[in-house]
């Protein structure tokens, strides 16, 4: 993946309309060549490029770069990468690929990791945009195999016969995707950059872990499997030309003394890269999720995820969404008195907002120093937080949201002002309905597993005022000015005093 995102940033930053014509030729070839020649460092046979019709191959070999990384540090590999590239002639390249890819990493005495996938991709790519127009991609059997290793004792520790004793397995996973399926579709965006809209699904999900529980314990095994899930993903006003350059960058300083030698050049590509994009959001379904363990199988018939996050703009958002259904569990693993109450269906959907992600950034690029043996000492911590946070607080939603199970269901939502230093403000409305068969488990419950919640369960029934439909309702007040916050017009406590 990072990789294919790597032939696309150097596809931006090269002059593609003039040095490359239909079509492909020798010298069209030699000039394509000695373009990503230039921006993988100048190492001889990572880049070879050959015309073939109307179209040229491109084939990257990362070895010979990944053969300069110590292997007392790591050990890395990847299969040379091959693409078909063609000029439509308006502005545009077709970029192609249909290949098996593999790779291994090794950082010795603590990780090591295999994989491979096979991945068919077709696109185009517009020089205008710096961006695909449109990309169909499919990637099938797509493994993962990884040891961790706990780190070895020190020699002052070690047993005198084992003075070099080797480091521990401290977990094995397995991960596979049968086939994962994506496309991608771009447009101008109206306030600058691209617009981008996502699809995406997988089938066949599978994982196994071994957890090792020090030695000669017995390993602990997980297994989780899914038959798949889908979503979707938008990003608009994404800086393209700007990211990619700055990706480019990166590429032609490779080495730590190189990037510390011109980070100028890094402040200048950072700022023009930003806020990066405008807004981006995602949301994905996942199916029928299966966690077999120790302690026998869980499941969740139903696991949604939505989230947002605006880029580094003045404006910041931050939104998360998470609604779970159909929870199950292992028979013996809850008492027989909260089996009854276990929750069905639980929804959480929180928006933070009021916050300013520019002025710190741009603080942040302004004040580094690579050099330096702390890069940030020049920055002061209560200007970052005064930037962030103009007005001092942050606002805090929670849309609503609902806990169900058989029987009961609480509802809640609040609108919340909050930061460092600053007394919250705003209300928090929360509606029950069915508390009767909660209470009834927690009272028929041993006292010592939920004496607890059951007082504290009528302690707040006592402080309820009914709905018009039933309900229990608690409105919880939290005003401006450090006055006590109230339960149903209730004072709670003591004054608190604002700064």
């Amino acid at each position: 993946m990072f990789a294919r995102q790597g032939l696309v940033a150097l596809l931006a930053i090269c002059p593609v309309s003039a040095a490359w014509a239909v079509p492909a030729t020798d010298e069209g070839a030699q000039r394509l060549r000695g373009v990503f020649q230039t921006y993988f460092g100048g190492t001889e046979g990572v880049v070879a490029v050959t015309p073939q019709g109307e179209s040229y191959e491109l084939r990257i070999d990362p070895a010979p770069l990944l053969a300069q990384v110590p292997a007392d540090q790591a050990q890395v590999s990847v299969s040379a990468l091959t693409y078909r590239l063609t000029d439509n002639g308006d502005g545009s390249w077709g970029v192609s690929e249909d290949q098996a890819l593999s790779w291994s990493v090794v950082v010795p005495k603590m990780f090591e990791q295999k994989g491979s996938t096979r991945v068919e991709s077709t696109g185009i790519w517009d020089e205008s945009l710096m961006s695909f127009r449109e990309q169909k991609a499919v990637m099938t059997d797509y493994v993962i195999e990884s040891v961790q290793y706990a780190p070895p004792l020190p020699a002052a520790e070690t047993a005198p016969d084992q003075p070099s004793a080797e480091p521990q397995v401290v977990s094995r996973d397995h991960q596979r995707t049968a086939r994962m399926e994506w496309s991608v579709n771009g447009a101008p965006g109206k306030a600058g950059g691209v617009d981008q809209a996502m699809s995406f699904t997988a089938e066949g999900l599978e994982q196994s872990q071994e957890i090792l529980m020090g030695p000669g314990g017995q390993p602990m095994t997980f297994q989780i499997t899914a038959p798949g899930y889908e979503g979707s993903g938008q990003i608009t006003g994404m800086r393209s030309e700007g990211v990619l350059s700055l990706l480019s960058w990166f590429v032609a300083h490779p080495s730590e003394e190189l990037i510390k030698g011109a980070q100028d050049g890094l402040r200048d590509k950072l700022a023009a890269a930003m806020p990066l994009w405008e807004d981006l959001s995602m949301d994905a379904v996942l199916h029928d999720l299966k966690i077999g363990s120790p302690l026998g199988e869980f499941g969740l018939a139903s696991t949604k995820v939505a989230i947002g996050l605006s880029g580094a703009t003045a404006d910041g958002r931050l939104h998360e969404r998470v609604a779970l259904s159909g929870l199950t569990v292992p028979e013996g693993v809850l008492p027989p008195w909260a089996v009854p109450i276990l929750p069905q269906e639980v929804t959480l959907d929180f928006t933070a907002s009021g916050f300013d992600l520019a002025a710190p950034a741009k603080m942040l690029i302004e004040g580094f120093d690579l050099a330096a043996d702390e890069p940030f000492a020049r920055l002061v911590p209560e200007q970052l937080q005064a930037a962030l946070l103009p007005r001092g607080t942050a606002d805090l939603t929670l849309a609503p949201s609902q806990i169900k199970g058989d029987g009961y269901r609480i509802d809640y939502r609040a609108d919340i002002a909050a930061g460092p230093g600053a007394a919250p403000t705003g209300a928090v409305l929360i509606s029950a309905m069915g508390l009767d068969k909660v209470e009834a488990a927690l009272a028929a419950a041993p006292q010592e597993e939920a004496g607890q919640p059951l007082m504290m369960l009528r302690m707040a029934r006592a402080m309820a005022k009914p709905g018009a439909s039933g309900e229990y309702l608690w409105d919880i007040q939290m005003p401006e000015g450090g006055g006590p916050f109230t339960v149903n017009g209730q004072p709670m406590g003591p004054a608190t005093s604002q700064p």
